[in-house]
């Protein structure tokens, strides 16, 4: 692939000169279009050490509102980033509506540095890309514009760089170990970055390839592309809108999926209170262990109003450590969270290795409250099926455990529940005019309710319907579920 582009190209400095000026002040313009529309924009500058990334993303930035933007240098990731998923740190810092991200060096490079390095890379090669072209998908739905670069010089350039960097005193910090061990396996790594790019270059998330032996030609070629993809989109964004093809949403077959409310068994209270101090017991022991063998876990509530979450959670986590769960209540977003793709909220909520989050409902919101409500159109939540799909295989498929609980009850014992609540002084917290005008949507939730659970039940992240009309059963089941799946999931 890299062998068609001509590394001999050269701009002198008049005719750069002239090219340039308009270019720069057509970039502040376009930067001020982005913010009034709201649209956030990721450029990504990769490429060989030595091949001017530093020196791009400095010329460019030099007629941006340095308000407007933010620049995020990647190296070695922090303990923090080291026990998380690798593109958690990328998904965490991708930019709000009408804000610009530039990445020196971005998750292709963490990639190569974290994931390629076993025997298996191969495989690693193949789940890298997937789950690249996913996260870059969904921000490129979500209305974000992508623009993605590869700086490309010879081997004989880049020694020739990196030698006049090690005799200038001005420079010669920036050489490392790495750098020279990237150079003495640049025939080596050069394939492997070919295949990087070719599996990751689709329209939505583009790769432009520059030949940046000549400085001049490496600015004029960036800013170029970059004012001629941003015209582009904004061109569309004027004449259409947001782009909301309904027909290019990718949606997963549906599974068959039965619920139920009634419990199978019922307990004595003597029997319920000994199998939960049991359970209990055996739930703080392996809290331990996932602590020990730095397993992260996610255990994600969802159900129905007042079909006993709240009480279901205390239960599950009265015997654990504090220190090492997290309840998490998701509510309305606020202004900051809706200024992102919707999925970000919960990114930054993930546990770190070795800790427990507990999802008070969750991202399954955009699928049901969303859905019902109208707060998302038909095609954020149609589409959201196979993001949420995405999003959690990504994440199991890094090691960390998920267990996905869905609290059912019926309609006459919701109704039994609301009242309670509504005649109990102690109770009343819990109840509010919100749940009374949910439920005279029953129907409209439990088709959503039917879909979500068809269409999101997978196997590496599986729903699991517990029978909530008798709230001590359902208690057991969840802890006895949750013990299960540790056990079996993920000490096997």
């Amino acid at each position: 692939m890299f062998e068609k582009y001509d590394l001999k190209k050269s701009i002198d400095d008049h005719n750069f000169e002239k090219s340039i000026a308009p270019l720069q002040k057509q970039l502040g313009v376009l930067q001020r279009s982005l913010r009034d529309h709201r649209i956030p924009t990721i450029i990504v500058i990769e490429g060989w050490n030595a091949s001017g990334i530093t020196m791009v993303i400095n010329e460019l930035i030099q007629f941006l509102d340095p308000r407007g933007f933010t620049m995020h240098s990647v190296g070695s990731p922090t303990d923090e980033e080291r026990a998380r998923p690798l593109l958690w740190r990328f998904r965490v810092r991708t930019p709000s509506k009408g804000r610009i991200a530039i990445f020196a060096r971005s998750w292709y490079s963490r990639a190569l540095a974290e994931q390629m390095s076993g025997i298996d890379w191969e495989n690693a090669m193949k789940r890298s890309i997937s789950s690249i072209n996913s996260f870059e998908r969904q921000l490129s739905d979500d209305g974000a514009v992508v623009i993605k670069f590869f700086l490309h010089i010879s081997k004989e350039e880049q020694k020739k760089r990196l030698d006049e960097r090690e005799h200038d005193p001005l420079t010669s910090w920036m050489i490392t170990t790495g750098e020279w061990d990237f150079h003495h396996h640049y025939d080596s790594y050069l394939p492997i970055i070919e295949q990087f790019i070719e599996g990751t270059d689709f329209p939505n998330a583009p790769w432009t390839i520059v030949e940046a032996t000549d400085k001049n030609h490496t600015v004029l070629k960036i800013y170029s592309t970059v004012i001629k993809i941003l015209e582009k989109h904004l061109t569309s964004k004027d004449s259409h809108g947001k782009k909301e093809r309904e027909n290019d949403i990718i949606k997963p077959k549906k599974t068959g999926f039965k619920r139920k409310s009634a419990a199978p068994a019922s307990f004595s209270k003597a029997e319920y209170e000994q199998d939960l101090l049991k359970y209990q017991d055996r739930i703080r022991a392996l809290q331990y262990s996932l602590y020990k063998r730095k397993i992260p876990l996610i255990i994600v509530y969802e159900g129905w109003d007042a079909a006993g979450k709240g009480g279901n959670i205390m239960r599950l986590v009265r015997h654990m450590n504090p220190r090492g769960y997290d309840v998490v209540p998701i509510g309305r977003p606020d202004q900051t969270e809706l200024d992102h793709h919707y999925l970000w909220r919960f990114y930054t909520r993930f546990p770190k290795s070795g800790h427990i989050t507990i999802f008070d409902r969750s991202w399954y919101g955009r699928v049901l409250v969303e859905r019902v409500e109208g707060f998302c159109t038909p095609y954020e939540w149609k589409r959201a099926y196979n993001e949420i799909n995405e999003m959690e295989e990504v994440y199991v498929g890094s090691g960390g455990g998920l267990i996905k609980l869905w609290l059912e009850i019926d309609k006459d014992e919701q109704l039994k529940r609301f009242n309670q609540r509504q005649n109990d002084p102690l109770k009343q917290w819990k109840i509010a005019e919100e749940d009374w005008r949910n439920r005279k949507k029953w129907d409209e939730y439990e088709e959503a309710v039917n879909e979500m659970l068809a269409r999101t039940s997978t196997q590496l992240a599986p729903w699991t319907v517990v029978e909530s009309d008798d709230k001590q059963y359902a208690r057991l089941k969840t802890l006895q579920t949750v013990i299960n799946y540790v056990e079996e999931q993920l000490f096997r």
